[in-house]
């Protein structure tokens, strides 16, 4: 373990920069590139999806995997290539602090990059799945007007992409964090004192920093809103007015797990 963060650095420093490096070269290839590009993602989600529900696709070249029945387009903007960047990122990051030799944390670099992309695929699956068929539901329960009103087809698809990959994320980041305390029966008090990296209740939030800084924070940086004001300044409204509600109920449970672990 590090009992300072200079030794983190020293320790994990390479692994680190090289990761950024990773993270960032995945995102300006994701703004180049279109569906034929990102068929690495877009083939085995439509083979996941399938798998799922029967329902078959079409490739159709430069524009995605495509189904005429539900009128839906796998496309490039569907492929989830964002959420593996913020999934790997969290993963990398988050944990990275618990691994003690820098041979040991190339290797975490890798699993993380690796994770991530299968994860990716897993959850966009279940993603996309909803987005056709919850429409569907709640057009048989004859709730199809709010559709018409604020909550539109076009919103819909939003928060039910937003509440999927931010709540498996959590989910995701909460389960490496019991795998990690399993694994290292010598972690203790006096451990997280020594390292300020790893001494927080408050750890589960890593994940949501990540969250929140590549989906509106690099987009600020870039100056998406100034290009795009109006669609920018209602699709981050709709960010934290769905992941505040999940972040509220993580905290919720987390004080819960450790007040059981205190008793």
């Amino acid at each position: 373990m590090y009992k300072h963060r200079k030794t983190f650095w020293k320790t994990h420093g390479f692994t680190c920069i090289f990761g950024l490096f990773l993270l960032l070269m995945l995102k300006l290839y994701y703004s180049q590139t279109d569906s034929d590009g990102l068929l690495w993602l877009l083939a085995p989600t439509a083979f996941w999806i399938r798998t799922l529900s029967g329902i078959s696709w079409e490739y159709l070249p430069h524009v995605g995997y495509v189904n005429h029945s539900f009128q839906f387009v796998i496309a490039a903007s569907c492929s989830g290539i964002q959420f593996g960047i913020v999934t790997a990122a969290s993963l990398l990051f988050s944990f990275l602090p618990r691994i003690r030799g820098r041979k040991e944390g190339l290797v975490w670099l890798g699993i993380s990059f690796a994770a991530s992309y299968m994860f990716t695929i897993l959850v966009n699956g279940f993603r996309i799945l909803l987005s056709l068929y919850l429409p569907l539901y709640l057009q048989d329960l004859g709730k199809s007007q709010h559709l018409n009103g604020w909550l539109t087809p076009e919103r819909l698809h939003t928060i039910i992409g937003i509440v999927a990959y931010f709540g498996s994320l959590m989910m995701l980041f909460l389960i490496t964090e019991a795998l990690f305390q399993e694994a290292d029966h010598s972690f203790s008090p006096l451990i997280l004192k020594q390292n300020p990296l790893l001494a927080s209740n408050m750890r589960w939030l890593w994940p949501a920093f990540w969250y929140f800084t590549i989906v509106l924070g690099l987009p600020l940086l870039n100056r998406a809103y100034q290009r795009n004001r109006q669609p920018f300044t209602e699709y981050a409204l709709t960010v934290l007015s769905v992941c505040l509600p999940i972040l509220l109920l993580f905290a919720i449970v987390s004080k819960a797990l450790t007040r059981g672990k205190r008793s």
